[in-house]
C-alpha cells in the first residue's frame, strides 16, 4: 500500500471515528443526565421491586446500590468517551497520529472503560426497570380493582389523577437505549483505531524495504 493511500485512508477513519465519539458520547451523556434525574442522583431506587418492597416501604429504597452502580458507569463512560473525542480532535485537527505505545495502550483502555460501563447501564436500567415493571403488572392482573398509578412508560400519577412525579419510565428506557446504542458506536469507533494501527503496521515496513533495496551512504557520493 502506497503511504500517501495509506495516509489518506487513516484520515478519512480518523474523522468518521471523531464523528462516532460525538454522538456516543452525547449518547452517554444523555443516558447519564436521564438516570440521575429520575433517581434523586441516585438517592431513590426504583429498579427491581419486587412485591415485599412494595408492601414494606422501608425496604423501597433497598435496591439503591444498583442505581448508584448504573450511574457510576454511566460517569465513567461518559469520562472515557470524553478524553477519547479530545484525542481524536487533536489528532484530526493537527493532523498528527499517536505513535507511542504508552498513548495506544491507553486509548485502548479508554475504549474497552467505555464499552464494558455502557454495556453495565444498558443492563441496569433495562433489567431494573423491567423487574419493577413485572411486578406491578403481577400485581394488577392479580388484582384488577387495585388502581397503583404505575406507568412503566410516562411519568407516574396518584389514584387521585395529581402528578406527573418521577420516575418517568419513558426516560428510564431511553436512558438504557442511548447507553447501548453509544456502547456499539463505540465499538464501531475501536475497530476503526485497530483498522489504522494495521495501516501503520503494514505501511512502514515498505518504507524500510525501499530504503534497504536503495541505500544512500556518503561513499556514493
Amino acid at each position: 500500500m502506497p503511504r500517501s493511500s495509506g495516509s489518506r485512508i487513516k484520515n478519512n477513519l480518523s474523522v468518521a471515528s471523531l464523528a462516532l465519539l460525538f454522538v456516543s458520547l452525547g449518547a452517554a451523556g444523555t443516558s447519564l443526565g436521564l438516570i440521575q434525574a429520575n433517581t434523586s442522583n441516585g438517592a431513590s431506587c426504583n429498579f427491581f421491586i419486587t412485591y415485599s418492597q412494595l408492601i414494606n416501604e422501608s425496604l423501597y429504597n433497598y435496591n439503591v446500590p444498583t442505581c448508584k452502580l448504573s450511574i457510576a458507569s454511566a460517569t465513567i463512560a461518559t469520562i472515557c468517551l470524553a478524553l477519547l473525542t479530545a484525542i481524536e480532535l487533536f489528532s484530526v485537527l493537527y493532523s498528527m497520529d499517536i505513535k507511542t505505545l504508552f498513548a495506544k495502550i491507553m486509548q485502548t483502555v479508554f475504549f474497552t472503560g467505555s464499552i464494558v460501563t455502557l454495556s453495565i447501564t444498558t443492563t441496569v436500567v433495562s433489567a431494573g426497570w423491567g423487574k419493577t415493571c413485572f411486578t406491578y403488572f403481577n400485581i394488577t392482573s392479580k388484582h384488577p380493582d387495585t388502581d397503583s398509578g404505575f406507568h412503566c412508560d410516562g411519568p407516574q400519577y396518584t389514584s387521585s389523577g395529581s402528578g406527573p412525579f418521577p420516575p418517568n419510565g419513558g426516560e428510564f428506557i431511553t436512558a438504557a437505549v442511548c447507553a447501548g446504542f453509544g456502547a456499539l458506536l463505540t465499538i464501531l469507533t475501536l475497530s476503526f483505531f485497530i483498522v489504522k494501527q494495521r495501516i501503520n503496521i503494514y505501511v512502514r515496513p515498505q518504507n524500510l524495504n525501499v530504503q534497504d533495496e536503495f541505500p544512500m551512504t556518503s561513499n556514493e557520493f
